[in-house]
């Protein structure tokens, strides 16, 4: 996501982000009461960031809920659904058993976390308590709320935070002049700080740092994203093509085609569009064309190919996605904290 570094452009957006900033320091300061928040009966775990625009954390979900799953849990992933039509919802994507409604109703993330995590309940909605309470009814024994750092309505026994590691702060700026949803202080109410995009034996000193000027105590986890293979759209896995064109509709574009590049995959030509982009039939079409010009296929991310997952499109024949999994090489500080906060105690 692109904000403007022109001198005018800042300085017109000044005003509007001073008053973003004291209306979300007003709301934070209600939500510090103990008693503000609203509990319903099963532990809730919120993934979430301080910027607008990605840092990888559908992901970390799809990781948490699969360790929960080995922990014998029964976990249910309550999601906003941006892009869809759920409205308040609660809408139930998926009972466990993959998705129950189409992509342009439920939101593309939601589509993709119900077909990509067997035995999980996903739950959709703007209304997240009610969520969180079908996803109880369901039997649900914790909720992981996604990207819920900021939805502090519903108490959570546990908040993980994931900074990016090479923009945790992006150019430092509230909305809308900059991608910071909140003030950095909101680092202070992490259980644990989880540092993506880190690569191994990265130093990570300048994060840290960060990091401890406002949260001297949470753990502090570094994780990274690899390529994990292609499938098409069926979710059939398929061999790594050797050249493709590429697009996406993601915050970052670029980290996909380097995605793509590390698979070992020579990129011809590549388009990236707006984040959550709604694909029209003529870009399709275009895409298709460049495509079958080249004689390669197409290849874009899970989410991208789950948002397209409904259209009848020749587009979309030959399509690939191009899947990405979480690396944590330390992962025992993060699931302590995930454990303690469960059980109602202090991670050790």
């Amino acid at each position: 996501m692109i904000f403007p570094e022109h001198p005018v452009a800042r300085a017109v957006l000044a005003l509007p982000a001073m008053l973003y900033s004291g209306a979300v320091w007003i709301r934070n300061r209600y939500y510090d009461r103990p008693s503000s928040s609203r509990s319903v009966g099963i532990a809730v775990i919120a993934v979430g960031n301080l910027t607008v625009g990605g840092t990888g954390k559908t992901p970390v979900v799809q990781w948490l809920c699969r360790r929960l799953l080995e922990d014998g849990e029964t976990p249910a992933v309550v999601t906003r659904g941006y892009g869809g039509r759920a409205g308040a919802g609660p809408l139930v994507v998926s009972r466990g058993r993959g998705p129950e409604t189409s992509a342009d109703h439920c939101g593309d993330e939601p589509y993709l976390l119900a077909e990509t995590l067997d035995r999980v309940l996903v739950v959709a909605g703007s209304d997240r308590i009610a969520g969180a309470r079908e996803a109880k009814r369901l039997g649900a024994t914790v909720a992981v709320l996604d990207d819920g750092f900021q939805h502090r309505r519903l108490h959570r026994n546990l908040d993980i935070l994931l900074l990016d590691r090479h923009f945790p702060l992006g150019n430092g700026r509230r909305l809308p002049a900059g991608p910071l949803r909140e003030h950095p202080s909101g680092i202070g109410r992490a259980g644990v700080i989880l540092v993506t995009r880190s690569e191994p034996g990265q130093d990570q000193s300048d994060v840290n740092a960060l990091v401890r000027r406002y949260n001297p105590a949470a753990p502090i986890v570094a994780a990274r994203h690899r390529p994990a293979g292609f499938t098409d759209s069926s979710g059939n896995r398929r061999p790594a093509p050797e050249a493709v064109v590429g697009f996406c509709g993601i915050a970052h574009p670029s980290s996909f085609r380097r995605s793509l590049e590390i698979s070992g995959v020579t990129v011809t030509a590549f388009r990236a569009f707006k984040d959550h982009h709604r694909y029209t039939d003529g870009e399709l079409a275009q895409l298709a064309a460049a495509a079958a010009g080249a004689g390669l296929p197409l290849v874009t991310t899970q989410k991208d190919l789950a948002r397209l997952s409904r259209r009848d499109h020749p587009a979309l024949t030959n399509t690939l996605a191009l899947g990405l999994e979480l690396v944590i090489d330390t992962p025992g500080p993060l699931m302590a904290a995930v454990r303690a906060a469960i059980a109602g105690g202090e991670a050790p």
